[in-house]
């Protein structure tokens, strides 16, 4: 699991999703591709984008991963379950484009 940080955008070794900083527009100022939620730190950008990567493929819904998981959704006020559905929907959208 790795992520990778660039000035205006974080993306992770993993999936195709990312968060983009957008500057010009105040703080928080984040977006995440896969959650159409309000904008962002980049402190929880990167903390989503962890979560992304814990979320993505066969999950188990027991152990220190799927804990993580659980943590990071809940520090974010995201339901784990719906940010598993959102990403799922984007693979998808994906595969048929």
């Amino acid at each position: 699991m790795t992520l990778y940080h660039a000035r205006h955008a974080i993306t992770t070794s993993l999936v195709a999703e990312c968060a983009e900083h957008e500057p010009g527009e105040p703080a928080p100022n984040w977006r995440l591709s896969w959650l159409e939620q309000p904008r962002w730190t980049r402190e929880q950008a990167t903390a989503a984008m962890e979560l992304t990567e814990l979320l993505v493929g066969p999950t188990a819904t027991t152990g220190p991963a799927w804990q993580r998981a659980q943590a990071i959704a809940s520090a974010l006020g995201i339901d784990v379950e719906q940010a598993r559905t959102a990403l799922a929907r984007r693979r998808e959208e994906r595969g048929r484009s």
